[in-house]
């Protein structure tokens, strides 16, 4: 079996190969790096091959800058593809530049200005990739962790003919969260969700068969009134940064936004209410701070500097914990996929009925069975509506962006734009769309005036 890893350089893979390494079942396998970075790429390289002496797998270890080459006889090929730029910079722009019209983009890799930049510049690449999967590997699955994760997966399935699975952690870590403020057994919970990437929603609680939703409102209703939360595990305090945005949601709405608030504040008209970075609601921070203070490192529980003392042997690599597996364990995926038998997991792939309000062809994040056979949506029946509202919106804006990308159309870039919750009214969807293409300069001519 033949696994390539795309854009190899991501420090992401070196979760990803201690993983297959650890999986008994893909034992013999081969597995090889792409990136157009060969310097980035042999960081990731030299980690892996320690990974692999460490564990002693049975796995062969390869690097190439040739896409060709990569994808030649795969059978997976697993994306975690960015367009952030040297250091994060040609985000940073992005995030520079909509803040110029009072627009404070907390991620920025979604929605927004800058989450329309990154899939104008992101699909175009993934379309090259999958195109060139239906000549090397028609056959293969394209298992994807880049963002915009919707927009990626929906472009990839429609308009070229390869599978492809989005993969997301962060239904497993509201699950965690809720498992605290409830003192029960997160892994235990039951939840009902569906909706876009980054904007899930949860309308439904159980805990071995009992209704657990009411007493979620009722936890996240107390804390708001002032009333302390349950401590974590090692005793310090539990509190709801980053899911007090979500909780005056759930408060009003009573579904749950999953995704975390620096995510989810940004699918709605809130992320406007700051004129400035300091006056981000819900302590919130401006994505350009994260960036300057080199955050995104963190996001992925590693830096460069790190990997670099892992690659000489002055560090110890990373090796899963059997007894907690991460919430996108590949190996666990692959596995289910090649072999059997099948499992359940949270995954973005298209909608096909499992929510009947929904369209069918919507990429949406929900609880999907994933085996020999490919996935199979689990039907939960229809959103609630106030929910359904926004997730209407966003699959549509997020088609519209699609695309603009696959087409190189200026005319439905600045639909996506004007059609987005930041954006006040067109004129400004005009102004905001031009000075982002004038700042990313050749990365997005094709939609220059």
């Amino acid at each position: 079996m033949k696994i390539v890893l795309l854009g190899g350089g991501s420090l992401y893979f070196e979760t990803v190969i201690a993983e297959l390494a650890c999986t008994p079942e893909l034992a013999g396998s081969d597995v090889m790096l792409y990136d157009v970075d060969a310097k980035r790429m042999d960081l990731v390289y030299r980690v892996g091959l320690r990974i692999v002496a460490e564990t002693k797998a049975e796995l062969r270890l390869s690097a190439t800058t040739s896409l060709a080459r990569a994808l030649d006889g795969a059978n997976f090929a697993i994306a975690s593809i960015g367009v952030h730029g040297p250091k994060a910079g040609w985000h940073k722009l992005d995030s520079d530049v909509a803040a110029k019209f009072g627009i404070m983009q907390t991620t920025g890799d979604t929605v927004g200005p800058s989450g329309l930049s990154q899939a104008l510049r992101i699909i175009p690449i993934f379309l090259q990739i999958a195109r060139a999967m239906e000549k090397y590997c028609p056959d293969a699955v394209l298992l994807n962790h880049s963002n915009p994760m919707g927009a990626i997966c929906r472009a990839v399935a429609k308009y070229t003919r390869i599978r492809v699975i989005g993969y997301c952690h962060n239904v497993a870590g509201d699950l965690r969260f809720f498992g605290r403020i409830l003192k029960l057994d997160h892994q235990a919970l039951e939840p009902v969700f569906a909706g876009p990437n980054h904007c899930v929603w949860m309308w439904g609680l159980k805990y071995h068969g009992r209704d657990v939703f009411p007493l979620l409102k009722r936890r996240l209703a107390d804390f708001n009134a002032g009333k302390p939360l349950p401590p974590r595990e090692d005793g310090t305090g539990t509190t709801l940064k980053g899911h007090w945005f979500a909780a005056d949601m759930m408060e009003l709405f009573d579904v749950f936004p999953v995704g975390g608030d620096r995510h989810l504040i940004e699918f709605f008209p809130h992320a406007r209410r700051a004129t400035s970075p300091r006056r981000i609601p819900y302590e919130l921070q401006w994505r350009s701070e994260m960036i300057r203070e080199n955050q995104l490192s963190a996001e992925l529980n590693s830096s460069p500097a790190k990997m670099r003392l892992k690659a000489q042997g002055k560090h110890p690599v990373w090796l899963p914990d059997p007894k907690q597996p991460t919430p996108e364990n590949m190996g666990q995926q692959i596995r289910a996929l090649r072999y059997g038998p099948a499992m359940m997991h949270t995954l973005n792939v298209p909608n096909r009925g499992a929510v009947p309000n929904l369209p069918d062809w919507a990429v949406i994040e929900l609880r999907a069975e994933i085996g020999p056979n490919g996935t199979r949506p689990i039907v939960v029946g229809d959103m609630p509506i106030q929910a359904a509202r926004w997730s209407l919106a966003q699959i549509y804006a997020h088609e519209l962006s699609v695309d603009a990308a696959a087409e190189g159309s200026r005319e439905k870039a600045l639909m996506a734009m004007a059609s987005d919750p930041m954006i006040r009214d067109f004129d400004e969807a005009r102004r905001v769309f031009d000075a982002i293409v004038k700042a990313q300069g050749p990365r997005l001519k094709a939609f220059r005036a």
